[in-house]
């Protein structure tokens, strides 16, 4: 729904905050976060289960399988690190705690410390090599050997045991198989966008709706939904507040004005009147005096017993639903829910329900139907090409972006279906809309039935056949829009011309020459002229309950 589309339209700055998060959160996640968890998730299903082997985590994060040596004394276990200048090699202790798998070492890793078993290489940034070249040293002189020519002799010592380049990480473990794993970090980008997504969106949600990208779609949609509420009952913008008003602020605001809320009540409770009240009414041959009469009873006796929030959320939201819908009175509940979200940001849950539910689902189901299975068709490409031998088995990482991908769409889709409204049963939707119409049809003519009464008496010959004609007119109009969709809201503009001059029987003459035949009028040629017109002016001609609370002996 667009109807606030340009007052709620994002921002330059709602759209720079809300992608600044997002990038941060994902550049930090990728290259620091995602390596943590992948080792920590390896490690904790390849550990080494012998306790002999001893599996080391260097000063430079990696973990690997190291030659250490155990001092039969202490049973502590250490490491010979070489030291350049000296003969003998130093003896680094390793630290270890107690149940854990893993033992820690203040020296990076190299060749000469590590027996290549278990190796588990999550550092991105650094490029490794298994060996390099460099003079061979004489033992005795100590010094670099040349050949024939007087060229130093070259030869391949040990550096870091393994190579790898920047970008990759390097796995190998026997359970994996003989040859070593080389993940790309860019296969776990889609996981690191997910988590900067969903925490960009959690963050915008809590700030304000000036710099919030999506608290601003969440103010935006609270506002579309009160709009659709209107254009289903009729009701104008005061009263969709009133009835949607959270139950704290309810309370508060009817103990500071009651007779307005006894107002709005008795507005709602007249326009919600169930086939049996409309066929009591019509026999006791008065209307609007014995419905504010009904109303006067119900309201001192359900306040009194339940108390105003409970009559509110009890009888109202009954008659409500059951004049309207189960559609409409769901849409009633989540926007009142979703006001706890206005007054404590982090209480997301409620507005986040609002929106998906009564935007996003309607919105963009399909379209997230159809990415989840144009990522399955991918996923069964990739796994097809996987059989096929043309992507390595140490090198996976296509094939895992291909299942994260996939599990992020069907993740979104299955949070779109969790938010879907229940669907109402069609022979259900027909009832409601039959004995719409049927309702439709007897108030207006009960009205048109009032007022060849009213004018009867009036004892003015011209006003009279005049008031005579209109009755007949407002008849045949009153069939011809039975089966309308949008003759509710003619009803009740006509209701309210109506009920406004014929509150105070005393003044009746008076309110009928002065104003009523203008109001009738115009209230017909709005309402059949157009809906677009006739909802824009809903709000011009309200119902006087105060005098129809006099007129029914209820001040």
């Amino acid at each position: 729904m667009s109807s606030h589309g340009s007052q709620y339209k994002p921002t330059i700055v709602q759209y720079g905050v809300f992608a600044f998060i997002v990038v941060s959160l994902m550049v930090s996640f990728h290259y620091f976060a995602t390596p943590s968890v992948i080792r920590s998730f390896l490690l904790s299903q390849f550990h080494p289960e012998d306790e002999k082997v001893t599996l080391v985590k260097f000063k430079d994060g990696v973990v690997a399988s190291a030659k250490a040596e155990e001092n039969k004394t202490t049973g502590d276990r250490f490491i010979k690190v070489k030291v350049e200048g000296k003969d003998k090699p130093d003896e680094i202790p390793l630290r270890h705690a107690k149940g854990d798998f893993m033992y820690y070492a203040d020296v990076p890793v190299s060749g000469d410390l590590i027996n290549k078993e278990f190796i588990f290489d999550f550092d991105g940034f650094s490029t490794r090599e298994e060996k390099i070249s460099a003079p061979k040293v004489d033992p005795v002189t100590k010094q670099p050997e040349l050949n024939e020519q007087g060229k130093v002799v070259l030869s391949q010592v040990e550096k870091d045991g393994y190579s790898k380049k920047s970008g990759e990480w390097y796995v190998k473990c026997p359970k994996l198989g003989e040859e070593a794993i080389m993940l790309e970090s860019w296969g776990f980008f889609i996981l690191a966008f997910d988590v900067g997504l969903i925490f960009g969106m959690i963050l915008t949600m809590m700030f304000p709706p000036s710099i919030g990208y999506i608290s601003q779609k969440f103010e935006r949609e609270m506002a579309n939904t009160k709009t659709k509420i209107r254009l289903n009952t009729g009701f104008n913008k005061e009263t969709v507040e009133i009835i949607a008003l959270r139950d704290s602020d309810f309370e508060k605001f009817y103990n500071d004005n009651p007779n307005f809320i006894k107002q709005i009540f008795a507005k709602v409770w007249a326009r919600t009147q169930p086939d049996h009240e409309i066929a009591a009414v019509k026999q006791q041959g008065s209307s609007m005096a014995n419905v504010m009469a009904a109303f006067r009873n119900a309201f001192d006796a359900e306040v009194q017993v339940s108390g105003i929030l409970g009559f509110r959320n009890e009888t109202l939201y009954g008659r409500i639903q059951e004049s309207y819908s189960e559609a409409v009175m769901t849409e009633i509940e989540n926007l009142k829910a979703a006001q706890d979200w206005q007054k404590a940001r982090w209480k997301i849950m409620p507005a986040l329900r609002l929106y998906m539910a009564h935007h996003f689902t309607e919105r963009y189901a399909n379209n997230v139907t159809g990415f989840a299975y144009g990522g399955a068709a991918i996923l069964i490409i990739v796994v097809g090409i996987r059989g096929l031998k043309f992507i390595p088995a140490a090198r996976p990482s296509v094939m895992l972006m291909a299942i994260l991908l996939e599990f992020s769409l069907l993740a979104l889709m299955a949070i779109s279906l969790f938010y879907t409204e229940e669907e109402e049963r069609m022979d259900k939707m027909l009832k409601k809309m039959e004995d719409s119409g049927k309702s439709q049809l007897s108030s207006l003519k009960g009205m048109a039935e009032d007022m060849t009464r009213v004018a009867a008496g009036l004892g003015e010959e011209g006003l009279g056949v005049a008031m005579k004609q209109m009755s007949t007119d407002m008849g045949k109009i009153a069939k011809t829009l039975a089966d309308d969709m949008m003759a509710d809201a003619i009803r009740s503009r006509v209701e309210e011309a109506v009920e406004r001059h014929l509150a105070n029987e005393e003044d009746i003459k008076a309110a009928v020459k002065e104003a009523l035949p203008d109001v009738i009028i115009n209230a017909l040629r709005n309402g059949t002229g157009g809906s677009t017109r006739q909802i824009e002016q809903s709000d011009s001609n309200e119902i006087d309950i105060d005098a129809i609370l006099a007129a029914s002996g209820q001040e």
